[in-house]
């Protein structure tokens, strides 16, 4: 379904058409108010089968995509076969990695995770418009092919038999290499691989083309190091060339969009104020535990912890003094727990923790060691700030949830007994 829009107003980009995909109503109007302040020609679908026909119809120079379902994924690559130059942005709440994969495999230019931060999204807009009116300008002058060339920053070469036969300029600007008789007598890509856990490395230098074509996908995230220590994340494709032995590689960088996905990945699992984790991942980490735990039979701990009369500090001082107070205790318990535990913001006042390898007596000595700490600590125009404590051990067969409802009335005894205290409770003995 187009949007028509009236041509009176005055907008931002008017030179580029947009198509919005997106299926769900709210998120659809609400996006849709933002790009018809910005741009006199967009177009709305409501899913890829819609989209594909809107885009075969209106040719957009920007597409935004919500990706849902395949249908999304398989226009993405449809599109991607007869253009290479239209702008495509992808908005998603899942953080899938095959997803991501196949969004830069379609050379898909913007990611962003969902809930959408209004001025990342807004900057991807700006990115991607300049770019259209950077090609619509190459255009006009008739030198978009040259240009294009030109300007191409993927690495390209060609591998026959553990030599390199052809490359192109970003390929030579890269490395620093001069021609191909520099490279007669050494593998030059085996030693461009950084030993990253999280990208491919051959872990034997001289087979590594064997080792990339063993990933099945034939292509790979590597992160590379080039010439004078430039560095750099790409998207490595490899293809046989028909009717000789050649390989031709393809290297895109992604390091930018990796840096964003990564950044975006960070977010959805921390509390932003704090920069402890969220509850969300701190469940997700205690069933792992108690399934490490129940196989291995370690023990493991967790202590709640509420801030005292928090509520007092917001009325009376603000609420801009009841996030300093926050910061500081976070700060003071991840200054004194070990690498190997775990801190989450529970709830508005109060954290939780997370201790493997910490039996009951273990746990009650971290908590009544960071109840000290921060009683002593003088708030800045507060004074003192004090923390109840409720700790809870696993035991074989028990639930997360009685876990966490066992460390909860042990949080809840210590704020009966006067607060600032700790107070162990296990309900096979009540207490």
């Amino acid at each position: 379904m187009a949007i028509t829009v009236p041509q009176n107003h005055s907008y931002q980009f008017k030179d580029v058409k947009v198509l919005y995909v997106e299926d769900e109503v709210y998120s659809r109007e609400k996006l849709l108010r933002i790009l018809n302040r910005r741009f006199s020609d967009v177009h709305v679908a409501i899913d890829g089968e819609e989209g594909l026909q809107l885009y075969q119809q209106y040719l957009p120079d920007l597409l935004i995509v919500d990706i849902k379902v395949m249908s999304s994924l398989d226009m993405i690559k449809n599109i991607r076969k007869h253009s290479e130059k239209v702008q495509i942005m992808v908005t998603t709440a899942h953080d899938d990695n095959d997803v991501f994969i196949q969004c830069i495999e379609y050379a898909v230019n913007h990611f962003i995770l969902k809930p959408i931060d209004l001025d990342r999204f807004l900057l991807a807009i700006q990115k991607s418009v300049q770019q259209v009116q950077q090609e619509k300008e190459l255009l006009k002058h008739n030198q978009l092919t040259k240009a294009l060339i030109e300007t191409q920053d993927h690495l390209l070469f060609i591998e026959d038999h553990g030599h390199i036969v052809e490359f192109n300029e970003a390929f030579a600007s890269f490395t620093g290499i001069g021609n191909t008789k520099d490279l007669q007598t050494t593998n030059l890509v085996a030693e461009l691989f950084v030993e990253d856990p999280n990208y491919f490395y051959p872990k034997n230098k001289g087979k590594w083309i064997e080792e990339f074509f063993q990933t099945e996908k034939k292509y790979a995230k590597v992160m590379w190091k080039g010439k004078k220590g430039k560095q750099g994340i790409y998207l490595m494709k490899g293809s046989r060339i028909p009717g000789n032995k050649q390989i031709l590689f393809v290297c895109t960088e992604i390091s930018l969009l990796e840096e964003e996905y990564k950044k975006n990945e960070i977010l959805s699992i921390m509390d932003p104020l704090t920069r402890s984790l969220n509850r969300n991942k701190f469940e997700e980490l205690l069933s792992s535990e108690i399934s490490r735990s129940e196989r291995y039979n370690h023990p493991f701990s967790i202590i709640l912890m509420d801030i005292d009369y928090f509520t007092n500090v917001n009325d009376y001082l603000g609420n801009t003094k009841g996030d300093e107070v926050l910061i500081t205790i976070s700060t003071i318990v991840q200054q004194r727990i070990r690498e190997s535990d775990v801190l989450a913001r529970w709830s508005g006042d109060s954290f939780i923790l997370l201790t493997p390898e910490t039996n009951r007596p273990g746990a009650m000595v971290l908590a009544e060691s960071i109840r000290s700490l921060i009683h002593s600590f003088a708030f800045p125009k507060i004074g003192t700030v004090t923390c109840s404590f409720g700790v809870a051990e696993f035991s074989a067969g028990k639930s997360k949830i009685e876990l966490i409802s066992e460390v909860e009335q042990g949080l809840s005894k210590s704020k009966i007994n006067g607060r600032n205290c700790v107070t162990f409770y296990n309900s096979s003995i009540g207490e």
